[in-house]
């Protein structure tokens, strides 16, 4: 996309200091009253006037008047506190893009796009377009200092570093190792639901084990163990607890950084409250990473994540410090648990909803085990070969994706071209994945359905539809985009694509009450609820 010579744009201040002196000149004259007004009565003169200075300068002098939006969007952050506040970001940003177009003008200086063909330019790999103050907030203390991660940094060079030097932990060699370890979590999770749900005559919560399950298999595959979560039924050590806020707080106050500095960022608050002490998920990482190094340790680890990530430290510690460990481990637990989660309820939930997608996966699932296809237990490259499966995960992943907000960037010097409108330099841009995925342009008219058959050319075969997957692939946002997508994505598929066949092996299940629709947190992360389930064994499994 070409880029243009932007139009000169006067400064707010240079704008906002002329503006008295100027009103004064026009004005007092005719009202020569505001010359003789007592200091006391002046503020409630100059007040208004400075705030609808601040208004008309950022609505017309930025260099963004010409693209649409909610009003408030065009000269603040208001709507986009509002729609993280109502936890409905998600819904209202593809109702903008409706109403608005491919370019919408949410925050004062924020574009929220919705162009297929500005992917490749805003997650691209030449220029790399930065990432936002938005991110670094949920940056976690360790010793007074901030621990900045592959999700949170701002510096590409940074990000760049570490993930040379902690990849391998999360490379296809590494899945093979971890792979076996992840399948007593599925045991163990198959049978909890068989006690909590009385043999298939109760119905439970299943968005809640759901979670316990990614958790615990995170344990195993980050740490070599299970941590309780499935055993006991409960948020062990108030992890999700403290995810939960702490994504809460993300999603608010990332709607305007500042804020951070005058709360959770205030650099007295440490000294105040217990801040370091009470991140019960860093601890727990903590925790880990000591028990495994100190010498007396009696554990016997299989080559998990954080082995790999020590082996790394131990030949060159300049390459991973003991810091960066803490703080991929701690990522891995926080960003895993949820993402995995989310899309495994997604599936049941559009199973449960969709019965002609359900028997068809069933039916595919017995095939296979029944050819020996598949066996006991299930194995990740065996899963990937089943067509309906995969279609069933990757429109599962599509139709509720896992991050509900922009995904926020930083428009690079000299400015863009987006959707035929130029975006001046320093401009936030970026595409929410709900938006995107909902775009009818790339996923058909039914877009914002669960139809796992748009992937596989069923109805329309030939070169048009090898073309059109290979679109829809490209603007697949499920685990983000360009040199910054998620690098744990292959973890979670492999754990998805080995607990669904399982789970439809050996259970039929269905939604408690059919006539309920779930609950979407539109946050960060678009956690769901209200899935209440039964569970009963099938006669042959």
């Amino acid at each position: 996309m070409e880029n243009s010579t932007p139009p000169a744009i006067p400064s707010f201040h240079s704008t906002l200091l002329s503006l008295p002196s100027s009103l004064h000149n026009s004005y007092s004259h005719r009202l020569p009253a505001l010359t003789y007004l007592s200091p006391l009565l002046r503020p409630y003169i100059y007040v208004p006037l400075l705030v609808t200075a601040y208004i008309l300068y950022y609505r017309y002098l930025t260099g963004l008047s010409h693209i649409p939006g909610p009003f408030s969007g065009t000269f603040s952050n208001f709507w986009k506190i509002s729609a993280a506040w109502h936890e409905e970001m998600p819904k209202r940003n593809i109702a903008a893009h409706r109403k608005y177009g491919p370019l919408v003008r949410v925050g004062a200086n924020m574009i929220s796009v919705d162009d297929p063909a500005a992917m490749s330019t805003i997650y691209g790999f030449k220029p790399i377009y930065s990432k936002t103050a938005f991110y670094p907030i949920v940056e976690a203390l360790y010793k007074g200092k901030l621990l900045a991660n592959l999700f949170t940094t701002r510096s590409e060079q940074y990000h760049a570093r570490l993930k040379r030097a902690s990849v391998t932990a999360y490379s296809m060699t590494a899945l093979a190792d971890l792979e076996p370890h992840v399948q007593p979590v599925i045991d163990l999770f198959l049978k909890r639901i068989d006690e909590v749900g009385a043999g298939g005559t109760k119905a439970f919560d299943i968005g809640s084990w759901l979670q316990f399950f990614t958790f615990d298999a995170l344990g195993e595959i980050n740490f070599s163990e299970q941590l309780g979560f499935l055993e006991t039924g409960t948020d062990v050590g108030k992890s999700i607890g403290t995810i939960d806020g702490l994504l809460a707080y993300l999603s608010v106050v990332g709607q305007a950084p500042w804020m951070h500095r005058f709360l959770l960022g205030n650099p007295v608050l440490p000294h105040v409250l217990p801040l370091e002490s009470s991140n019960e998920v860093q601890n727990f990482a903590i925790k880990m990473i000591n028990k495994r190094k100190s010498p007396s340790s009696t554990t016997k680890p299989h080559r998990d994540i954080l082995a790999r990530l020590l082996e790394v430290s131990e030949k060159d510690p300049s390459k991973l410090t003991f810091e960066e460990i803490i703080a991929l481990t701690t990522t891995n637990l926080i960003a895993g648990s949820d993402s995995t989660a989310i899309g495994l309820r997604a599936i049941l939930y559009f199973l449960c909803r969709t019965p002609r997608a359900y028997s068809r996966l069933q039916a595919e699932v017995d095939g296979a085990f029944n050819s020996g296809a598949l066996t006991t237990p299930v194995k990740y490259a065996d899963g990937t070969k089943l067509p309906y499966l995969n279609a069933v995960v990757t429109e599962a992943l599509r139709a509720h994706a896992a991050t509900g907000f922009v995904l926020e960037r930083e428009v690079p010097e000299g400015g863009v071209t987006i959707a035929g409108q130029y975006i001046p330099a320093g401009t936030i841009v970026g595409v929410n994945s709900w938006v995107m995925h909902a775009n009818k342009s790339v996923y058909g008219e039914d877009a914002e359905s669960f139809r796992p058959e748009r992937w596989l050319g069923e109805e329309n075969e030939g070169e048009a539809w090898e073309e059109r997957v290979r679109e829809m692939k490209r603007c697949n946002m499920a685990f983000g985009a360009g040199p910054r997508v998620c690098i744990g994505r292959n973890i979670s598929m492999m754990e998805i694509i080995k607990f669904i066949p399982a789970l439809v092996r050996m259970y039929d299940f269905r939604l408690a009450d059919p006539e309920k629709e779930w609950k979407v947190l539109g946050h960060w992360f678009t956690k769901q609820s209200g899935m209440d389930m039964i569970f009963v064994k099938r006669v042959h499994a």
